[in-house]
């Protein structure tokens, strides 16, 4: 049918159709943004989780870098466990390589230059306690067993303590004021770091047989027995010593025998420590603990070894200032003659430059003089003053003396340089070696580059006397140097405080037994490089205070 409106098509049912279209537009857009909201919060909570594990790793680095910082772990086992940090899959990485070094990866660039000094003053300490203990083994095995048979570790000793020394020299070259570029104290750190770790590596490699040579769990019985035999023996050396001591001490000044003031009391410390630990071993004999017994022989060896350091440094300080004392009487006659012959010239017209001095020459000599009149006198320091005038007095009379006389004069105060020097490292050294846990890097940096300008002094005194005499004033004032900063650490040494130690069989905290000395001499250190038992390999976060 047509007509109507045109034409003919009914479309009526579309406006039925359109609010029903609306309805379902309007539901698939709400669908949708419930849709996403849930994504985004999915999302949301993956990146969340992904942050905090992110924020996990970071701090567990931090942690790694502390402790690799602080020297508890080594490069290897730092590289190890950063490897398990990052996941299976990647590959291992580095301490850090610095960008500026091209393909090095010898620098722990991601410590900061606080964190890589800390690390190598550290190290420092640690190599230098290693070889000092290993010294001592080293003689107790060749006593026992010849040399032949510690002939491998007695080398990688001596390798160790050569990497040692050249770390003590780089630490010294930068404690000096030698202005140095961050990349410098860098690389220098980097070396002391390496050197060290070397130092130690191969010491503990070697120790592994060197224990089995020993075999003190097998014969620790008879061990206890020498160690015994050994204490009745140095309670004899003790009770001398203390005559001695007394002898000094009516005899020369408080600072002449200061190095030595307290080394009776100190030598009493380590006997008793050395019965507790006697009296422990034979308990864990008893026990049929043959390991935890050869442990705590070796810990009475060690106090042992330390008490006999002890007791004859006293000895040696009384020769040295004996000798010095000698010297001195003879040094202030030849000054006097020195000075009349310098007179005798001036009042004849000559030499007028010699006005000077003569003068503090003269000064020099009444001081002492006077000193000696007193009694109780530092003989070192005396003729350390008496020769250094001399030497301005031998520069003043080079043009009256003939090429003879100043030859003598020369060798006698490269000599007397070279006697002062040897004294004052010994002193250092044996100070050190029996108080080694109270004493810092800067005594020992300071001891081992005396040593080592000691020994080019004495390399170069046939052919370059007037060099070898600057290097062996040198030494001896660094000695010096190192001997004052090892007593102020030992003054402030806070002994069992906040260490760690007095447990296990020794007893415990604060309870005696010699154990403030034991501490103080280095001996429960590393319980006594990781127990003496082989273990030094082990991977635990102990802290290092073993059995004891």
């Amino acid at each position: 049918m047509m007509g109507g409106y045109g034409s003919g098509i009914d479309v009526s049912w579309l406006f039925w159709l359109l609010p029903v279209a609306v309805t379902v537009l309007l539901a698939a857009l709400a669908a949708r943004a419930l849709s996403g909201g849930a994504r985004r919060r999915g999302m949301g909570s993956a990146l969340g989780q992904n942050r905090n594990a992110a924020a996990g790793r970071s701090n567990a680095r931090r942690i790694l870098d502390q402790r690799y910082a602080g020297g508890e772990l080594g490069t290897q086992e730092y590289r190890d466990r950063l490897a398990v940090l990052a996941g299976p899959g990647t590959e291992p990485e580095e301490p850090a390589v610095n960008p500026r070094d091209g393909d090095r990866s010898d620098q722990p660039v991601a410590l900061s230059l606080p964190e890589l000094k800390q690390r190598a003053v550290s190290l420092l300490i640690a190599a230098d306690d290693a070889v000092r203990s290993s010294e001592q083994e080293a003689g107790f095995a060749q006593a026992q067993f010849g040399d032949v048979s510690v002939a491998p570790f007695v080398k990688a000793l001596a390798d160790a303590k050569s990497n040692l020394s050249e770390s003590f020299k780089l630490q010294q070259q930068l404690e000096d004021a030698i202005p140095a570029t961050e990349e410098q104290q860098r690389d220098s750190y980097t070396e002391i770091i390496r050197r060290c770790e070397s130092a130690s590596q191969a010491l503990a490699a070697q120790k592994v047989s060197f224990d089995s040579l020993r075999e003190l769990e097998q014969n620790a019985p008879r061990a206890l027995e020498l160690l015994r035999a050994g204490r009745a023996e140095a309670a004899v050396k003790i009770a001398d010593a203390e005559h001695h001591m007394a002898e000094l001490c009516v005899g020369y000044s408080d600072a002449a025998v200061a190095p030595v003031s307290d080394n009776i009391a100190q030598a009493r410390e380590r006997l008793i420590f050395l019965d507790t630990a006697a009296q422990a071993a034979q308990h864990k004999l008893s026990e049929a603990d043959p390991g935890a017994a050869a442990v705590a022989v070796r810990a009475g060896e060690e106090s042992l070894h330390q008490t006999n350091v002890l007791v004859d440094a006293i000895g040696k300080v009384r020769h040295d200032l004996d000798s010095a004392r000698t010297n001195l009487d003879r040094a202030v006659a030849d000054a006097a003659q020195d000075l009349a012959q310098a007179k005798a010239t001036m009042a004849a017209g000559q030499h007028t430059d010699l006005a000077g001095p003569v003068a503090a020459a003269e000064a020099v000599l009444n001081q002492v003089q006077q000193q000696l009149h007193s009694g109780r006198i530092d003989p070192i320091a005396a003729l350390q003053r008496m020769e250094a005038a001399r030497q301005g007095l031998d520069q003043a009379l080079s043009g009256v003396r003939n090429q003879q006389d100043q030859a003598r004069r020369a060798g006698e105060a490269l000599q007397q340089a070279i006697m002062h020097a040897q004294a004052r490292i010994s002193v250092a050294s044996d100070y050190i070696a029996a108080r080694r846990g109270g004493v810092g890097p800067r005594a020992r940096t300071r001891l081992a580059e005396a040593q080592r300008v000691l020994d080019t002094a004495l390399s170069i005194q046939q052919t370059n006397p007037g060099s070898s005499l600057a290097y062996a004033q040198q030494a001896g004032a660094l000695a010096s140097r190192a001997a004052e900063l090892a007593q102020s650490d030992v003054q402030g040494f806070g002994g069992l405080e906040n260490r760690g130690y007095g447990g296990g069989m020794f007893g415990s905290r604060g309870c005696g037994g010699g154990l403030g000395g034991a501490v103080l001499g280095g001996i429960l250190i590393d319980s006594i490089l990781h127990g003496g038992r082989g273990d030094a390999g082990r991977d635990d976060d102990s802290g290092g205070s073993g059995s004891f």
